[in-house]
């Protein structure tokens, strides 16, 4: 009995310290419409299954970056130069690395950990599966997750890239998603915490590529953190030369 009343006495707390839910839950008018047929083929059932039966669904629009679409795109799609450079700015210590099977894996040093891969790409449209879990002191949990980003570019100088996020996620064990419906204003804010965590980086580090594109190439170089012939790339993208 005093275990369970210090079990939720801890989860009072963490509900109370956590930060405030800036995601939504899906609506109709949210859905993407979702091109199933297109997506590698070994993932297709299985986002559609995350999608139609999520346990928690977080949708955002209109997120602003500050930056060129094409070095946007450039940061998506190399996901180790990504996490070298808020390294090497000391923005976040994100830790993304290469596995055997050709997804990248995922560490915010704080307790999230897991796998993704891109199951669909084209202009405009990134969407990518993921499994992994979340280890705290409180709360573990595991599952699987589908994220859904549009985005476009917007007619303003600096440049704005606007992008909308449909994430889904769906517990496996079936006692700790019943548990999780229960725990919902608990787990809800915790990954929007998680979640704005990454959007607030990305769009910290945007601002600096797009007011300072030298001191952020020359900061990654002398890091060592990224590959050299993707930073040539960067440098090429970004310092016009």
């Amino acid at each position: 009995m005093r275990s369970m009343r210090n079990l939720y006495t801890a989860l009072f707390i963490f509900l109370a310290c956590a930060n405030i839910s800036y995601g939504r839950e899906a609506g109709n008018e949210d859905k993407f419409d979702i091109p199933y047929e297109l997506l590698i083929s070994n993932r297709r059932e299985e986002c559609r299954e995350i999608v139609e039966k999520h346990t928690i669904a977080r949708i955002l629009r209109d997120v602003e970056f500050e930056i060129d679409e094409p070095v946007l795109i450039f940061m998506m799609d190399h996901p180790l130069f990504l996490s070298a450079t808020l390294r090497a700015m000391e923005i976040k210590d994100y830790l993304i690395t290469p596995d055997k099977e050709g997804m990248y894996l995922f560490d915010d040093r704080k307790g999230l950990r897991g796998k993704f891969e891109v199951i669909y790409s084209e202009p405009g449209q990134r969407y990518y599966y993921g499994e992994g879990g979340y280890h705290g002191l409180i709360l573990r949990l595991r599952g699987r997750g589908a994220l859904l980003l549009e985005y476009r570019m917007g007619l303003s100088n600096p440049p704005i890239v606007y992008m909308n996020a449909n994430l889904y996620t769906k517990i496996e064990n079936i006692v700790l998603r019943i548990l999780v419906e229960i725990l919902k204003p608990i787990v809800t804010p915790l990954i929007d915490k998680k979640l704005y965590e990454f959007i607030e980086s990305a769009q910290e580090l945007a601002k600096e590529i797009t007011a300072h594109p030298e001191k952020v190439y020359q900061t990654v170089k002398e890091s060592g953190y990224a590959d050299l012939k993707e930073l040539e790339e960067f440098r090429k993208l970004t310092l016009r030369f």
